[in-house]
């Protein structure tokens, strides 16, 4: 099968991510596009896999360009999508603020990967936020067991549903 996997990352947890999910998927074909640098035309495909990471409750920008390029043939491929966010009980949510309703409707699958509040990967404000974040959880938690990461077993998941390993 050829597998398109194409997502956005920022701080690189997402490209993180799909380095995993493309090792599980050897028997495929995966041509996999960071879409920061391209945009490939999905059609040619026999599955198509979409996501990005979350900053600021809003999907990375070259994802969104893609969506806008590419929903109504999306909508046509088999597709899976995913999100990349330190915050699990807000997946739901975002999954719905980033892909359109169609999208969502005729996803064969929907992952959560998990996320990271990886201070050294981050600048600027960014880099302040990030730690306010980190250290309002450990606050809480009081280790760093508390913090978000990623999820390896809902990535080998997804993988899996698609005839991975």
């Amino acid at each position: 099968m050829k597998i398109l996997i194409a997502y956005a990352t920022k701080s690189g947890t997402t490209r993180d991510a799909v380095t995993l999910l493309h090792q599980h998927l050897p028997r495929h074909e995966v041509t996999v596009a960071d879409l920061s640098e391209s945009t490939p035309d999905p059609t040619g495909f026999d599955h198509v896999i979409l996501g990005s990471s979350i900053r600021m409750g809003k999907a990375h920008r070259a994802l969104r360009s893609y969506l806008d390029r590419y929903q109504a043939v999306l909508c046509t491929l088999p597709h899976s999508l995913f999100l990349c966010c330190a915050f699990s009980d807000q997946f739901e949510h975002y999954l719905h603020s980033t892909f359109s309703a169609s999208l969502l409707e005729s996803a064969a699958h929907t992952a959560y990967f998990g996320g990271e509040l990886n201070v050294s990967r981050q600048r600027g404000l960014d880099k302040l936020l990030t730690r306010a974040m980190r250290n309002s959880i450990l606050e809480d938690e009081d280790d760093e067991n508390g913090l978000p990461g990623l999820m390896p077993e809902h990535i080998r998941m997804l993988a899996d549903r698609l005839g991975g390993k």
